[in-house]
């Protein structure tokens, strides 16, 4: 009899038993299956770290291969006791190595001249739609109303837009001395850079466009008003419209000028990397101070800590 009852099915202790080792089992199963799906999401989260490392890489890539002209960071200035061809921003904050322990990171540069977003067929840098890009500035450059960029500390001594907003000749590269150099591929006023503070009068020759030549083709020399470098019939009708590259906290942000602008606080900002650890762009000058070549370090730090690091060097495209 009691082997008949056995073959009939499990005591409650083995069915108890059985249930047991089977929780054990799930549990651990499903143990194993947390640590799966976390190691997923981890690599996920890592990935998506060097992807937004490498976007944020090649947006400062494009802006600085198709530009006119690097604005920032400026040629070193050897008036001052630190390197302004060198701007290195860490996160947290340490010392940089050569550069101003005062001085942000920052890569500036101009619109791609050639850039026509809205597709009309005139390229978004040329604000007067003459078919020109930058031929006609007026003593404020960048036309934000500020010393150098809006908002951006341009030589690396911690201050920005130094000297305060108000004087009709604007300090474009924040030294102290307003319109001291001026358009003829020469550095005037010794700082290191070239033709990065001129005023109105873009070559400083007292006459509309270049003193005795017909620079618009309509027959006439010198026509109009000395501030009028493109003998159009406007002065200053034209701005440098900057795209730069800067850190807020550990958030890489890409500022960009919006279309159709009415002037150069007419822009967007948009977060473009973030657990940034790391910033550096270096400008890097030849003989004659020309900046040939410019090195951009970026370090975004992944969820585990280990940091992705991107480097890369590159020549402006059109750098004067």
């Amino acid at each position: 009899m009691k082997t008949a009852r056995r073959a009939a099915g499990f005591t409650i202790i083995e069915l108890l038993v059985s249930l047991t080792i089977g929780a054990l089992l799930l549990t651990a199963l499903a143990g194993l299956v947390d640590t799966a799906l976390e190691t997923r999401d981890d690599t996920r989260r890592g990935n998506n770290a060097l992807q937004d490392a490498r976007f944020a890489m090649e947006r400062m890539v494009t802006a600085t291969r198709d530009t006119n002209r690097l604005l920032l960071p400026l040629a070193d200035n050897p008036n001052t006791n630190w390197r302004e061809n060198v701007r290195e921003q860490t996160v947290p904050a340490s010392a940089p190595e050569g550069g101003s322990t005062l001085a942000t990171a920052v890569l500036a540069v101009t619109l791609d001249p050639g850039l026509d977003i809205d597709g009309d067929g005139v390229a978004d840098a040329d604000n007067d739609r003459d078919g020109q890009v930058d031929e006609d500035l007026g003593n404020d450059h960048t036309f934000d109303g500020a010393s150098g960029i809006v908002g951006i500390d341009d030589d690396g001594d911690g201050a920005v837009d130094e000297p305060e907003p108000g004087s009709i000749d604007k300090d474009n590269d924040e030294d102290g001395s307003p319109t001291e150099d001026w358009l003829d591929g020469i550095d005037n006023d010794g700082d290191g850079s070239i033709d990065e503070d001129h005023q109105q009068d873009m070559n400083r020759d007292g006459a509309p466009g270049v003193v005795d030549f017909d620079d618009d083709n309509d027959g006439s020399i010198d026509e109009g008003q000395a501030r009028d470098d493109d003998e159009d019939g406007a002065n200053n009708e034209e701005w440098l419209e900057p795209v730069v590259f800067f850190l807020s906290g550990a958030s890489l942000i890409e500022r960009r000028p919006n279309l159709n602008p009415v002037n150069g606080n007419d822009f967007s900002e948009h977060v473009i990397a973030e657990n940034v650890t790391r910033f550096r762009v270096e400008r890097i000058a030849a003989a004659g101070k020309r900046a040939v070549l410019v090195d951009i370090t970026l370090d975004v730090a992944k969820p585990d800590g280990e940091i992705v690091s991107l480097n890369t060097r590159l020549r402006p495209g059109g750098e004067r």
